[in-house]
């Protein structure tokens, strides 16, 4: 007699589960604008001349509490392997970037607590003449001390698409343009194929904001 083994899998294993990435906003009031009110946080909020230290007990105390917040959310919601949290947001909002299925999302745009629920998406660049279009020649630097001052002793943060360390805009040409700067705590990752930084005697920061992208599965370097 023939003895016949079959296999199979069964269906539901077969279908693929798609996941987004979405910006999770949160009750509650972030670094920038708190003012009291939870047990055992003082205010973190501090007025329109001043600015927050960021590295102060008090400031790091209140962060620590808003991204366990966050933590907390999660894992009361989802399995444990089932989502992935790309980042938590402390200082300018409060929320977190998470890796997550429609039907996850749907669940947590129900949740008492939850603000709102975003989807991440790419966008296009339309212009590279920024300075011209925000009026900078004209309006900003003349008011700022002129081309020869403005800008002196201010570091200069935005989010590019990419830099080129040895491009003439970013180069230091070996030499030490503006002197160190001593209260400003740059974070330099490495170029992964020269083993180099990519932080120069200009550029004082260089670093990559992009678990969304590589969540995506479109990040390259």
């Amino acid at each position: 007699m023939d003895t016949w083994l079959i296999s199979f899998v069964p269906s539901a294993l077969l279908v693929t589960v798609t996941a987004d990435v979405y910006i999770v906003t949160m009750e509650g009031d972030p670094i920038i604008s708190y003012q009291g009110g939870e047990n055992g946080y003082e205010a973190t909020a501090v007025e329109s001349d001043e600015k927050i230290d960021t590295s102060s007990e008090l400031v790091t105390s209140y962060a620590r509490h808003l991204e366990r917040k966050h933590d907390m959310i999660l894992g009361m919601l989802f399995e444990e392997g089932s989502y992935k949290k790309l980042y938590s947001y402390k200082h300018l909002i409060n929320g977190f970037a998470v890796h997550v299925s429609p039907e996850q999302a749907e669940t947590l745009r129900r949740t008492p607590g939850v603000k709102s629920i975003n989807k991440d998406w790419k966008v296009r660049r339309l212009t590279t003449h920024t300075p011209e279009f925000l009026g900078l020649p004209t309006d900003v630097w003349p008011t700022g001390g002129g081309f020869e001052r403005a800008g002196e002793d201010i570091v200069i943060g935005f989010v590019d698409s990419g830099i080129y360390p040895h491009h003439p805009s970013f180069a230091s040409h070996h030499r030490l343009p503006y002197g160190p700067l001593h209260h400003y705590k740059g974070k330099c990752e490495e170029d992964p194929h020269t083993k180099k930084s990519f932080c120069n005697r200009k550029i004082v920061g260089a670093q990559h904001f992009a678990e969304a992208a590589k969540a995506a599965g479109a990040f390259s370097i």
